[in-house]
């Protein structure tokens, strides 16, 4: 309990500094960066977060996402990261691996693999013609590698995609998650983690719906 009070803390600290960082900049700065649109009169910022529609207001401090749940703290902070910290990049069009990326690979790989690749196996290796299906339920688009893939955009510039192997009664199956080799310049290695989580929790969400309305 107390270790989850410490998390929470941690999130709702890197939160506010993330917003106070993100007030600093100018907006049209950030929006060239990121593809966000700023409301002046509104002093909001309008993004996309796994093809919803997020909304920040610099003066309060909310995060919003009308029509849906609005974001976690978590959530919120891998979004306002973005904001904040994405350079003047352009996607490269090339897959890397989590290893590949700069500075961040072997230090954060144990969390990125039991986070997010483990969770992808263990619901898709099984029945892999089920991801691209949910892909395409959440807004994303299949992909061309392993047994099947998909590519979803976590934030406009931040595309990921999730690849699975099925396995057999001799070769368990298996699993990667791949990331444009300009992520760095849009996210540090530790939101890397979370981007590619929170896509596979939204693939895995999107996959159950799939099956309780075939049943």
């Amino acid at each position: 309990m107390e270790m989850e009070s410490n998390l929470q803390n941690a999130y709702r600290d890197a939160y506010h500094k993330a917003h106070l960082a993100l007030s600093k900049f100018d907006p049209d700065q950030v929006c060239m960066n990121t593809r966000a649109v700023f409301d002046p009169a509104s002093h909001t910022y309008r993004t996309e977060y796994l093809y919803r529609e997020i909304r920040f207001d610099l003066d309060t401090g909310r995060i919003t996402s009308p029509g849906h749940p609005d974001p976690t703290t978590p959530e919120g902070v891998l979004i306002l990261h973005y904001l904040a910290g994405a350079a003047s990049a352009h996607l490269a069009g090339k897959w890397i691996s989590f290893r590949e990326i700069p500075g961040a690979g072997n230090i954060y790989y144990p969390a990125f693999e039991k986070r997010a690749v483990r969770p992808l196996v263990k619901t898709f290796d099984s029945a892999p013609s089920l991801l691209p299906r949910a892909a395409r339920a959440l807004g994303g688009e299949p992909g061309t590698l392993g047994h099947a893939s998909a590519v979803l955009h976590i934030l406009p510039l931040v595309p990921v995609a999730y690849v699975v192997w099925q396995g057999d009664p001799e070769i368990p199956g298996s699993g990667t998650i791949l990331f444009d080799s300009s992520i760095s310049s849009f996210l540090p290695g530790e939101d890397a983690v979370l981007a590619a989580s929170y896509g596979a929790y939204a693939l895995i969400a999107a996959s159950k719906n799939l099956k309780g309305a075939a049943s």
